[in-house]
């Protein structure tokens, strides 16, 4: 039988390369979306209540691009949130290496 030991190091060496990997991961999916807002939806930037606004769109084809917009800003945000994790993780990892 072969003992596990928990080895602090090697986890928050794991939980680097995940937040690696999922900023990888988010800057892919943004650079496959559009970014550039046009005048027509800017009003649904940032909104709060994606299932009320889409209904307010009557162009499938503005649905797709607004759907894609947001999906866009979101994976953008995601890209940060996990940098900021990123580095709290190493740093903790600085501190007990």
């Amino acid at each position: 039988m072969t003992e596990n030991t928990f080895d602090p190091i090697a986890a928050r060496q794991q939980e680097v390369d995940q937040y690696q990997a999922n900023i990888a991961l988010y800057t892919g999916i943004a650079a496959t979306l559009p970014s550039e807002w046009p005048e027509s939806l800017l009003k649904f930037k940032g909104s709060k209540k994606k299932h009320d606004d889409i209904a307010k769109v009557e162009s499938l084809a503005d649905v797709e691009l607004l759907a894609d917009l947001w999906a866009h800003d979101d994976a953008q945000a995601a890209i940060r949130t996990e940098t900021l994790e990123m580095r709290k993780a190493q740093a903790i990892l600085n501190a007990i290496s």
